[in-house]
């Protein structure tokens, strides 16, 4: 079984004019899945981290609403190496944004395919982690018990009776994504049966056990699905609206999207949109153990939790080396030592970061559904040969 399963469900969306003809080729398919953005334009001009097309990029960051600003020498940074990253990001193909933080001060920001700083962008899997750690504000106010409370006392009382001769699958199995049901989710068409269902909820429940729960790894975007289920039943509110209280309106995020499914829940595998820099402050939440500002968030237990190895999955990807999955999270190794947490979206939407290093690093690219895999290798490739080096 490979590694990492991820979802399909992106659009044919180009970038440029001369694909149009293509983008209307493709444009009910597109309309149908419903997670279209607009298309880009060219990449000449952008508001913030501007790119003239004849000379060298501006990367550097400048004053904005959102974090403080700092210089690469004052945050630690090989300068030059910031400077070779955000020019090698410029040719990557399918690249929107990367923003670079340090110590919760931004540093570097660039955007690209004619994107701004302003425009919500897919987060696709990254959906997921945020999830893991709504699940996480739930246990804190006492609203789900822990992590090891059965899942069929929390889901709506018309789903119980689909894990009656089940073996019990808790909280904990859904975030570590080992809860034993039957799921292939390599292919557009695995996905796309489950999301475009009458009621993905029921279609997830409705699966065989082939496993049992807490032993297999088994990449299933319906697992955090069914978490997103659980936080509405049991906050008695949409997970978007939960997730505005607890976690967005404390960070001062205010502008998102987020998908609901036909069975009346918002997508908890791959629904939620925002913009790069309001990604970037869910990193630095993170980065920071549950910390923003003088306020404590999240739990900080919880977020050092969620960022330990549940199951391990050795593997090098475009340089990086994977160590396992925690809850939402995939963790990495540097120089064969635990460092940090990796939340992946489709299609490239990375957001890294590193505690020890006070790093945070966000990289967004577009979830087309074609040519996926060298496009999730060619912008992690841009981290590791020079964003996460140029840390000193």
């Amino acid at each position: 079984m490979q590694l990492i399963c991820k979802s399909f469900f992106g659009r044919y969306c180009k970038l440029s004019l001369a694909n149009c003809a293509l983008f209307l080729r493709y444009s009910g398919w597109c309309l149908m899945l419903c997670c279209l953005s607009a298309c880009g334009g060219s990449d000449q001009t952008d508001s913030a981290g501007s790119s003239p097309v004849n000379g060298s990029i501006l990367w550097r960051a400048s004053d904005n609403p959102a974090f403080p600003v700092s210089t690469a020498v004052a945050e630690g940074f090989n300068e030059s190496m910031l400077e070779q990253g955000y020019s090698a990001a410029r040719s990557t193909p399918g690249l929107y944004a990367v923003l670079v933080l340090r110590r919760g001060r931004l540093v570097g920001e660039a955007y690209f395919s004619g994107r701004k700083s302003t425009d919500l962008l897919h987060l696709r899997s990254v959906t997921k982690t945020v999830i893991g750690h709504l699940i996480g504000a739930a246990i804190s106010q006492g609203k789900i018990q822990s992590l090891q409370q059965p899942i069929n006392e929390l889901l709506p009382q018309r789903y119980r009776n689909l894990l009656n001769g089940k073996a019990p699958v808790t909280v904990a199995d859904l975030l570590s994504m080992r809860s034993g049901f039957a799921w292939d989710e390599s292919t557009l068409a695995g996905f796309e049966q489950w999301v475009m269902s009458a009621d993905p909820t029921r279609y997830v429940l409705e699966q065989a056990q082939t496993q049992l729960p807490g032993t297999e790894f088994r990449y299933n975007s319906a697992n955090f699905h069914l978490l997103s289920v659980i936080l509405s039943e049991q906050t008695g509110m949409a997970t978007r609206d939960y997730a505005r209280q607890v976690l967005f309106m404390p960070l001062g995020i205010s502008n998102f999207r987020w998908e609901k499914l036909k069975d009346g829940y918002d997508n908890g595998g791959a629904g939620l949109e925002l913009t790069a820099r309001d990604l970037a402050k869910l990193g630095v939440l993170w980065q920071q153990q549950g910390r923003w500002g003088s306020q404590q968030v999240l739990n900080q237990a919880y977020v050092m939790n969620s960022a330990s190895v549940q199951q391990p999955r050795s593997r090098i990807f475009a340089g990086l080396s994977i160590s396992g999955y925690g809850y939402g999270w995939w963790l990495f190794k540097q120089n064969n030592q635990p460092a940090g947490q990796l939340a992946w979206g489709y299609g490239g939407q990375f957001v890294m970061t590193i505690p020890e290093q006070e790093l945070t690093l966000l990289l967004m690219a577009n979830n087309q559904t074609t040519d996926v895999t060298p496009q999730e290798n060619a912008v992690m490739q841009l981290a590791t040969q020079w964003f996460l080096p140029a840390v000193q």
